[in-house]
């Protein structure tokens, strides 16, 4: 996984944001149930949605 990893991530995206994973998800067209996984760590991000997330974390900064 990258450093920093996607679950630290999307965390301090939404703790920025002041964000839920339901809007989180919503926003980035990720489901949320792959929002709660990703930031389980216990489930390894797809290149999509590896990809995903940082596009639209960079976007929305």
């Amino acid at each position: 996984m990258d450093k920093p990893n996607i679950a630290e991530m999307i965390i301090q995206y939404e703790k920025d944001k002041d964000m839920t994973d339901t809007q989180f998800a919503f926003e980035s067209h990720l489901s949320v149930e792959r929002v709660h996984n990703l930031k389980s760590g216990d489930y390894e991000p797809t290149a999509d949605e590896l990809k995903t997330v940082k596009e639209y974390i960079k976007l929305h900064q």
